[in-house]
């Protein structure tokens, strides 16, 4: 029987994976102005505590109007950068 590799680091350049478990990105429509949210810390914070490897955040717009959705995340303005890097800042300790 084959052993499966999931469980088993990898290593992308300088990247070291303790697993090859990937959380893909997902659109969650929830932001605010384009700001993420409470609601996004607490989405990502779950996610970073579950075990995966890799954690990716959802699409995120570089102008106001490039969002799919009123509610989709931006980085396009001192707001958007301030909400996103306190999230990020957050998630990023688990």
């Amino acid at each position: 029987m084959l052993k499966s590799s999931l469980f088993e680091p990898l290593r992308i350049r300088n990247l070291e994976l303790v697993n090859r478990i990937v959380v893909a990105p997902m659109c969650q429509y929830s932001a605010q102005d384009g700001c993420m949210s409470d609601w996004h810390l607490i989405h990502l914070g779950h996610l970073a505590i579950s075990g995966a490897a890799l954690l990716t955040i959802e699409a995120t717009a570089v102008t106001a109007d490039g969002r799919i959705t009123y509610g989709d995340v931006g980085l396009y303005n001192d707001a958007t950068e301030s909400a996103m890097a306190k999230v990020l800042e957050s998630v990023r300790r688990w």
